[in-house]
């Protein structure tokens, strides 16, 4: 159930122009993004974390408008990933951003070399519907972390989620840094058409197809988590009454509707059983 995007179109729309002039303004503020410290960037997280938990019951009820989904699988499945990955990210950032002292080459000898991490620029992200807030923040977190400006599109088909996250985004950031676009096929073929220097996508092999298509009219590099086959294996050591329950409850968490639900199963043969 996903759209086809096609990054082709050229049309001098007001969607163009509006997209264009953000990101004329993030290309502009980037460098002194990217010149941020580690306080900085942590003040940031903490910020994207604080307007989380004042959000919290508000993110319960736009799932369940979307999905019908229990307030407690929201908590589990979409805000607590992103507070974990928020805290975890916060902990080691400034150890993350340090130079890591590496050997230094024979045709080098004599001097000292060290490995620089250094932002991309302006990012896209696009993410899908099954885990609406996760998806779009999750990546959000490690390009702030990173010291990036960012444009995130997230899905048209979760238009409570969306419209929250727009206003979660508006009010904790300036647009010259993080600006969240909502709509349909049109806003990712629209953005699809900009000078990205990074693009994160999350959905199907046939759309990844489209981004990574996009991104090298640019020489924009690419993360694309894509759908796939998942299999179990249940080897002779298995506990076949704890992997039936597992395999299950993998199988049905979110609906079914995960990256790494069970496709199929491997069985050792020790557990054949005859009809």
């Amino acid at each position: 159930m996903e759209h086809i995007i096609q990054a082709t179109p050229i049309a001098n729309s007001t969607l163009d122009r509006e997209m264009q002039g953000i990101f004329n303004a993030q290309q502009q503020n980037q460098f002194r993004v990217a010149r941020t410290s580690a306080r900085e960037r942590i003040a940031k997280l903490r910020k994207l974390e604080k307007a989380l938990l004042s959000h919290r019951e508000e993110i319960r009820q736009a799932l369940y408008k979307d999905f019908h989904k229990h307030p407690g699988e929201t908590d589990m499945w979409e805000i607590y990933v992103i507070l974990n990955e928020l805290r975890h990210t916060i902990r080691h950032l400034r150890r993350w951003m340090q130079p890591q002292r590496v050997s230094a080459l024979l045709a080098f000898i004599g001097s000292k070399s060290h490995i620089h991490y250094e932002p991309k620029g302006v990012v896209l992200i696009i993410a899908p519907w099954n885990f609406p807030i996760n998806l779009a923040f999750g990546p959000l977190v490690s390009a702030i972390a990173a010291g990036n400006c960012v444009m995130l599109k997230p899905s048209e088909l979760t238009p409570h989620s969306s419209a929250l996250m727009a206003k979660i985004i508006r009010e904790t950031f300036p647009e010259n840094e993080i600006a969240l676009f909502e709509g349909g096929v049109e806003v990712s073929e629209a953005l699809l058409r900009l000078p990205f220097n990074h693009i994160f996508y999350t959905g199907s092999t046939a759309v990844g197809k489209i981004v990574m298509r996009a991104a090298a009219e640019h020489l924009a590099s690419v993360t694309l988590e894509l759908g796939g086959k998942s299999p179990t294996i249940v080897d002779e050591t298995a506990n076949l009454d704890s992997a039936a329950r597992r395999i299950a409850w993998g199988k049905t968490a979110n609906s079914g509707q995960t990256c790494v639900a069970p496709d199929y199963l491997l069985v050792h043969e020790k557990y054949e059983i005859n009809y």
